[in-house]
Order: structure tokens, then sequence, then C-alpha cells
């Protein structure tokens, strides 16, 4: 191969690179194959930092409110508008609820990976309210812009399937209802065991675009 041949060559892979590149760092939206999505926990964990775990079984439905989203920090994205907790299956405590705060309003914050490979979508849920009993009392919460519960979606870089949801947050009651009057800070965790369509067993897909 002459010289000449070997750099056109060079100049040719190294163009496809770059346009590769480019087209993965532009890209700002994401589409999904459904707008409609049920998670269910078998347990979701309620953490006291004194040591109390309270865990229940949770199922939450809602929707993106559009086939494709901006990849934009702070965007709103969708909204979770049916939740329940099984509080006979629960242990270390009790839950509920509160259905008045429904619905909570989903934001998009960021992902993880390396585009285009994202292994997770970060969200957070604004409004979100519920009461969490045990040893260390009975208290309120209600999450808000600076303490919102947070939701990882996580995705098969492959496949590009969501998998399931980790839950995370750390929130501090809304009322002094601790065992010597204090407010209570504790942390939401647990990763759902089923992430579908809703009313499906289908998997959701997201893709980069």
């Amino acid at each position: 191969m002459s010289k000449y041949a070997r750099t056109l060559l060079a100049l040719v892979a190294a163009t496809v690179l770059l346009s590769a590149l480019v087209s993965s760092a532009s890209a700002g939206r994401l589409s999904t194959t459904s707008r409609n999505v049920r998670a269910t926990w078998a347990s979701m964990e309620f953490i006291e930092p004194l040591g109390t775990t309270v865990r229940c079984p949770v199922t939450l439905e809602g929707s993106f409110h559009s086939a494709t989203m901006a990849k934009v920090v702070d965007a709103l994205v969708g909204h979770i508008s049916r939740a329940t907790l099984n509080n006979a299956a629960c242990s270390g405590g009790t839950g509920t609820i509160l259905q008045a705060s429904l619905p909570w309003h989903i934001r998009y914050v960021g992902f993880m990976g390396t585009l285009p490979n994202i292994t997770a979508l970060r969200t957070v849920a604004i409004g979100m309210g519920f009461r969490a009993a045990g040893s260390f009392g009975n208290c309120l919460f209600l999450t808000t812009t600076l303490q919102p519960s947070t939701g990882q979606l996580n995705r098969n870089a492959t496949t590009r399937s969501l998998t399931s949801v980790t839950a995370g947050g750390t929130i501090t009651s809304s009322e002094n209802c601790g065992p010597f009057g204090e407010r209570i800070t504790a942390r939401l965790g647990g990763t759902s065991t089923s992430l579908t369509v809703l009313g499906s067993t289908t998997l959701i897909t997201v893709t980069l675009i």
C-alpha cells in the first residue's frame, strides 16, 4: 500500500470515529418504548439513623409526559399517579402513603455510565407524602426540592431495557415526632423487583437519540 493510500485510509478512519463521538456527545434526547410505567418493590426500606428499618411492599404507577424527553437537568419528565403500600406485610413498623399528595412530580437529574452506554437514569420525586411508624415514633414526611426522594432507573446498556428502580433520598420529618420531641431524619432504600409497561410484563426500552 502506498504512503498516500495509508494516509487517506487513516483520515477516513479518523473522520468516522470523530463523527461517532460527536453524534454520541450531541444526542440530547431519550426515547422510550412506553410512556406508562409500573414498578414493584417486595421491600422498600425506611432506614432510621438509630437502627430501626421499616420494610414494606410498595407499588408505584405513573407515566412519562412524552415518548421522548430532553436530557436536561431538572426537566419535568413524568409523574407518579398511583401508589400502594401493603401495610399488613410490613416489618419493623408500619407505613402509610398519603394519597392526597398524589400525583408526585418526577424530574430528570442525570445519568450514569459513559455515552452512549448509559447504565442508569437518575430522577427525583417532589411532593411525595408518607407516614412511617416504628420505635422512633410516628412521623410524617414530605419530599421537597431540597430533600427529594430519588429514583435510579437501572438500564442494561446492551439491550437498552430498564431493569429496575433503586429508591433513595434522605428526608427529615415535617413534624416533631421523635422520642424526645425532635424531628427524625431517615433514608429510603431498596431496589424494585419489577419495572415494566403498565398492565404488562414487557420491559421498557430507552434509546439515546
